[in-house]
């Protein structure tokens, strides 16, 4: 499986804003390190697969808060990214992709919905 590593999401980051604008940043590093880490450490101690790698990214760096602004469009484009590195096409709109980050972000989705979520659009 191919992860992301500190500097793709710093990528990301960078990439998102210069497309769509925001302020650049990162609000705190311990924050952006913590939700990378949660991934590696569902893998040693979870098994987890693509999908659940997939979710914690997602929700992981969309909670975290470590960048000044882009915290919901780093964590959906590190999810895609992570999709396509590993050879999963995600099925979803983009009002659908719009929906799932403003409900993690706002709380009304836990990693085990976002989860839910992935499963319920199987790769193309």
């Amino acid at each position: 499986m191919i992860l992301l590593e500190k500097t793709d999401i710093l990528e990301i980051h960078r990439r998102a804003l210069a497309e769509h604008g925001g302020s650049p940043g990162l609000r705190d590093e311990g924050a952006l390190e913590s939700a990378i880490a949660a991934v590696r450490n569902r893998i040693a101690y979870e098994e987890a697969g693509v999908i659940e790698c997939a979710a914690t990214y997602a929700f992981h760096l969309t909670q975290a808060h470590a960048f000044i602004d882009g915290n919901k469009r780093v964590g959906a484009a590190a999810m895609l990214v992570f999709l396509a590195a590993n050879d999963v096409d995600l099925r979803a709109t983009e009002d659908e992709l719009y929906d799932l980050f403003l409900s993690i972000a706002s709380s009304a989705s836990t990693r085990s919905d976002v989860e839910h979520w992935l499963r319920a659009r199987p790769p193309r």
